[in-house]
């Protein structure tokens, strides 16, 4: 009996292997445990294993925000044709708990390679709207994956906290997008970008674009700041109506040129409709994407099947060397868009917001150690802390004075001096504590588009003010905040705080004598 391969060494390999350009392709199951959709993905990952050239086929996990077959029944049939499976693992549906579970589940299946995302605001299910999890975000469970590779040390006194978990040797990767508009979203993609590879991830995938330049400025700033773990870009290859949808803005976090969006106009006149000319423009990207330098390319696209995928290949590996005038032809800026490394011109002058400032000023006297209010207060909460009916008054008190000013959900565990003294629990949608997910589009909220502002856009706005350089490159990370404990919610976070119990674990401060 043939020895099935070790797929995932496959993969790994390609990915490590500085000579060879990795090929990955992204299979969407959509709804259904069966039917004909399912079985072209199947004869597709037939074929390519046959051909060799695509090393995984990436799985999404619910897209959209719309329910999906999971993505680990059909890795289980993908791997056992032959071929590596990246599995899309997305947290809106899932909290820390069913999270873990998936990983062991991935793990005894042998399903190794992970794609790690944040996931879309879910949408409309059965009998209406889903309502979304986000317990985790996205540096949080690369997190707990890299724990989960050292023996996933628990906390004294937690259940199963003596158990010895073997190591899991999982390879998982992230996603940034390049592809932002304005400047308050792309530093902060660059910033959350930072933050997953100092959790651990083992590689990145870019979202899909068709800005070449953005596509030059995402490996230049990977250079730039030595991250070093490969960086793959995701070339889509859209059908005319596919290109519609996303030009309308409807497929959270991407942008469509309007430009590009003319030019398949005008290819759809054609007797094949525009085919081949969508099939040549991402076999162009594609040489292109070669010759910047990335680490390979992450295909995606609709009503394709691996013959023209194959094309794409083809066509791609005879233009590489070409790849200097091509950039041209495929290149679709949109307008009035920001680049980190472009010219830009002089930064506006601005003071931070008074607001800013004067919660800064009580933050730093009050709540930092060494601040002159900070012993007094202390001694006030552990007071308060003594008798429930105490509590029950401090808790009180809090809640009025923190509502108003902050529109507070009390969850127990605060951490507006993180972003910028605004409350992420009533300010995203998704309760983002490490930075932005990667939905907004033009500034806009994924949830609510042209309504409310990105909350990390606003954080942008509140903590830069005219000392700010645009080509500054030393960034610093999002913040590394660990997952909210749920224990703690209604509870006053100031007595949470001062008693050491929040994510800050504080300790007694110096000169304290009590």
């Amino acid at each position: 009996m043939l020895q099935a391969p070790d797929t995932t060494a496959i993969f790994n390999q390609s990915l490590l292997d500085e000579h060879e350009f990795t090929l990955t392709f992204e299979l969407v199951p959509g709804r259904g445990s069966g039917g004909k959709r399912l079985e072209r993905i199947l004869e597709f990952a037939q074929a390519a294993r046959k051909d060799g050239r695509i090393k995984a086929l990436s799985i999404t996990d619910n897209p959209g925000g719309h329910p999906a077959l999971s993505p680990t029944p059909l890795g289980l049939e993908i791997r056992e044709i032959g071929i590596e499976p990246l599995i899309h693992f997305s947290l809106k549906d899932k909290n820390r708990n069913m999270a873990e579970s998936q990983l062991f589940e991935c793990h005894r299946h042998g399903l190794l390679s992970l794609l790690v995302l944040g996931g879309d605001f879910p949408r409309y299910g059965y009998q209406g709207q889903a309502m979304p999890v986000f317990d985790l975000d996205s540096v949080q469970l690369l997190d707990l994956i890299s724990d989960l590779r050292r023996n996933c040390p628990l906390v004294k006194g937690a259940p199963g906290a003596n158990m010895q978990l073997p190591p899991m040797d999982f390879l998982a990767g992230c996603v940034v997008s390049p592809f932002k508009t304005q400047e308050a979203e792309q530093i902060f993609q660059y910033r959350k970008l930072l933050s997953k590879i100092r959790a651990g991830a083992n590689f990145i995938i870019s979202q899909l674009g068709f800005d070449m330049d953005k596509y030059q400025e995402l490996i230049r700033f990977c250079h730039q700041s030595e991250i070093t773990q490969p960086l793959i870009a995701n070339v889509f290859i859209p059908s005319l109506t596919v290109a519609r949808i996303m030009h309308r803005g409807q497929v959270p976090g991407v942008l469509f040129p309007p430009r590009l969006l003319e030019v398949m106009e005008q290819e759809a006149a054609d007797k094949d409709r525009g085919e081949q000319a969508r099939l040549l423009r991402a076999a162009r990207m594609v040489a292109v994407i070669k010759g910047m330098g990335y680490s390979g390319v992450h295909l995606g696209g609709n009503n394709l099947n691996f013959d023209k995928i194959s094309y794409v290949l083809d066509q791609a590996q005879s233009s590489v060397e070409n790849w200097q005038e091509l950039r041209e032809k495929v290149h679709f800026p949109a307008a009035a868009t920001w680049y980190f490394f472009g010219k830009q011109d002089d930064p506006k002058k601005h003071p931070l917001p008074g607001r800013y400032r004067l919660n800064k000023v009580i933050h730093d006297m009050a709540f930092e150690p060494a601040g002159p209010l900070f012993q007094m207060n202390q001694r006030l909460a552990r007071w308060a802390a003594a008798t429930p009916t105490r509590c029950r008054l401090y808790t009180l008190s809090e809640t009025l004075i923190k509502k108003i000013l902050f529109r507070c959900r009390m969850c127990g565990d605060c951490t507006l001096a993180e972003s910028g003294y605004l409350c992420p629990q009533s300010g995203c949608p998704k309760r983002m504590i490490n930075g932005p997910c990667g939905g907004s589009l033009n500034g806009w909220c994924e949830v609510y588009p042209g309504e409310r502002l990105c909350f990390w856009v606003r954080v942008f706005r509140q903590e830069t003010d005219s000392s700010h350089t645009q080509k500054d490159l030393s960034l610093r990370p999002c913040p590394h905040l660990p997952p909210k404990d749920w224990s703690l919610n209604a509870s006053s976070s100031w007595i949470s705080y001062f008693s050491g119990r929040d994510h800050k674990k504080l300790t007694s401060p110096p000169h304290d004598q009590t």
